[in-house]
């Protein structure tokens, strides 16, 4: 069987999983087998003999931990394997279920997701507002404060040492949420029993800072595998710093040249100084791209070694497919010259059969997808836009969730003030005071009914509350699903979400198919709460989304609009060569075909409009043409609309 194992792969991968069990780094290029490496190596060293359950293998996505173990089971041939895999954040989870009283948390802790930490800052920030008499409009958004201290505890940084970095807040304004707003957000989740994304990775670091635990964890686990690692931020460098230590048995796969997430806190020098990190550890390159074309490898690597990380040692990408058709760069008059454009080439790749799901156009921002999705659409084009927030987060499924969580912990504060806040006549004020007799009732269901609201409320405060009482009742999670929707939301739905609502209706139908698997509605809220991922929902249709969130996916079709100075680099940066990351992420999404395009002038750019081509491509493996195609002005385009698309502000990702 081991023969088996190491004939499916190339030299590279042979050396990486036959590789001693000790410290190691795999710097796999794109395209190269990643997953392979790191499925077979696990495989290779059961089978050698090691225990199933003496692994722990930590990945970024759900997905990725799924698709891992499915893989890992079908190499060993069995229907279940023993070891513990998962999230960062899953295995947080699971380990402070089991030892969190160590750290001074009840087992029984609930979490928040990000909507429900943003909203729960927003609550600190108004009484900061009132109790200071400050302007509401004056003091920066709950989403603002919320990202800003989420990136300061992901990096182990004070709020003062970010705000030097990037001067986000006025002197008075950090004081007031370093001294008054994060600790009010503190101690309303310790009142809680709840707890953030980032408390789960702060406690679990905390954890393994306790001598007997870590003891326990090391007897457990003494082979840990990390994916992705080029994308670990501070605390989870000190996490598996810490559950490696002493142990020597550290497996970790990534590729410096995609850490793209600096916005979130990950660091290029952690997969850089890896060697130094952990003395003596063996670094196996993979070089082969079974991805993508010879061109596009090409282009990826004429980009990626321009960088100084670059200037002494090349990175090294071998194609193994021949393209007929290299990667085209179009620079354009306008947008309106672009949209057409795009147009054109997903008209002609599909005509010549390549299916609409096989193709993708990339994004730098999500904003600049708005006139190119509208555009496609009225052409007939069928657009799956993905740019946005994810489904678990968008207004109408987050509060069927909050229905779920209150059903599941009726003193969930937060998803009190959500589902009453939908009530026509109840707004945030009346919904808190609402919860406090709530909450002096000892969050008794049955006293729901003696709560008082306003007038106009009453009708559909009623039609709610009987959906409470009723759906408690009810075991199966489908179940409690279409009580809610029967007694009261569809209606609520009807006034709130009137313009959209055959859509949103639709994605009830795609969340009652989600839970299904689940008999237990605590399982399921969890499980989602920690899916860092989703899939896109594509379907037979051509993905519009960023290259962030492109990255781990692949299709036959890759359009790359705007390329241009400004975007790429994006103009606020704070990391150029994180940009050039991240055009090198976007060409290699790419198997067969590749189409770049910038414009010469652009409201959505900044300088005033006037776009220059993206440095990173001045010297790159591509030829522009500077010719808007004749066909491509005939007078049937005179029909693509001239809507006003306001330069919005520049920022974020």
């Amino acid at each position: 069987m081991l023969e088996e194992l190491l004939a499916a792969l190339d030299d590279d991968q042979r050396a990486a999983v036959t590789a001693p069990l000790s410290n190691v780094l795999c710097i796999a290029n794109a395209g190269s087998g990643k997953t392979r490496v790191l499925v077979h190596r696990i495989a290779y060293w059961i089978l050698k003999g090691q225990p199933e359950d003496s692994f722990l293998m930590l990945t970024f996505t759900n997905k990725a931990a799924n698709e891992m173990m499915g893989r890992i089971k079908n190499l060993l041939g069995k229907e279940q394997v023993k070891i513990t895999g998962g999230t960062f954040h899953s295995v947080a989870v699971r380990l402070l279920r089991r030892y969190g009283g160590a750290v001074g948390l009840r087992h029984n802790f609930q979490i928040l997701d990000s909507t429900d930490a943003a909203g729960l800052i927003g609550v600190c920030r108004e009484k900061v507002c009132a109790d200071f008499d400050l302007s509401r409009k004056e003091f920066p958004p709950k989403e603002k404060i919320a990202s800003f201290y989420s990136y300061c505890r992901n990096c182990s940084i004070t709020l003062e040492e970010r705000n030097e970095q990037i001067s986000e807040f006025s002197e008075g304004t950090l004081r007031l949420i370093a001294d008054t707003l994060v600790p009010d957000y503190e101690a309303w989740k310790k009142k809680m029993n709840a707890v953030d994304f980032d408390d789960l990775l702060i406690y679990f670091d905390e954890l393994l800072g306790n001598k007997s635990i870590l003891r326990m964890i090391h007897n457990d686990f003494p082979n840990v595998f990390v994916d992705e690692y080029q994308d670990i931020n501070s605390l989870q460098n000190s996490i598996i710093h810490k559950l490696a230590q002493g142990v020597n048995h550290l497996t970790v796969v990534g590729d410096e040249a995609q850490c793209i997430y600096g916005f979130r806190g990950s660091e290029v020098e952690f997969i850089q100084r890896f060697q130094d990190d952990y003395g003596n550890a063996g670094v196996f390159p993979i070089r082969n791209n079974y991805r993508s074309t010879d061109g596009v490898v090409d282009l990826a690597l004429s980009v990626i070694n321009q960088s100084p990380d670059y200037a002494d040692k090349k990175k090294v990408m071998l194609a193994n497919k021949h393209g007929a058709v290299r990667p085209e760069l179009f620079v354009l008059n306008d947008d309106d010259s672009q949209v057409r454009h795009i147009y054109a080439e997903i008209e002609r790749t599909h005509k010549s059969g390549t299916p609409y799901s096989e193709m993708a156009i990339l994004f730098r921002t999500g904003f600049l997808a708005k006139k190119v999705e509208a555009e496609l659409t009225a052409r007939g084009i069928p657009v799956c836009m993905n740019c946005g927030i994810s489904f678990y987060e968008r207004a109408h499924i987050h509060t069927l969730l909050d229905y779920l969580k209150l059903l599941a912990n009726p003193g969930n504060e937060i998803a009190f003030w959500g589902l009453f806040e939908t009530v026509d006549g109840i707004g945030s004020k009346t919904a808190k005071k609402m919860f406090e007799a709530f909450d002096k009732g000892g969050c008794d269901f049955d006293k729901l009914s003696e709560l008082k609201g306003p007038k106009r409320a009453v009708s559909s405060m009623t039609s709610l509350i009987s959906a409470i009482l009723e759906g408690r009742y009810q075991r199966d999670i489908v179940d409690r699903i279409d009580v809610f929707m029967n007694t009261y939301y569809k209606y609520a739905m009807m006034r709130l979400f009137k313009e959209d609502y055959e859509k949103r209706m639709g994605d009830i139908k795609i969340l009652k198919k989600a839970v299904e698997p689940f008999e237990h509605v605590e399982d399921f809220l969890e499980n989602i709460t920690l899916s860092a991922v989703e899939d896109t929902g594509q379907g037979d249709r051509v993905l519009v989304t960023t290259v962030h969130k492109a990255k781990g996916l692949e299709w036959d079709k890759v359009i790359l609009p705007y390329m241009n100075d400004g975007v790429y680099p994006h103009y606020k940066c704070e990391e150029r060569e994180e940009e050039r990351r991240l055009l090198y992420v976007a060409i290699t999404r790419a198997r067969e075909s590749l189409t770049l395009m910038s414009v010469q002038w652009s409201p959505f750019l900044p300088r005033e409009g006037h776009g220059e081509l993206s440095p990173f491509l001045e010297k790159a493996d591509i030829e522009a043409r500077y010719t808007e195609p004749e066909e491509y002005r005939q007078p049937q385009w005179a029909g693509f609309s001239d809507k006003e698309y306001r330069r919005p502000q520049w920022g974020g990702f």
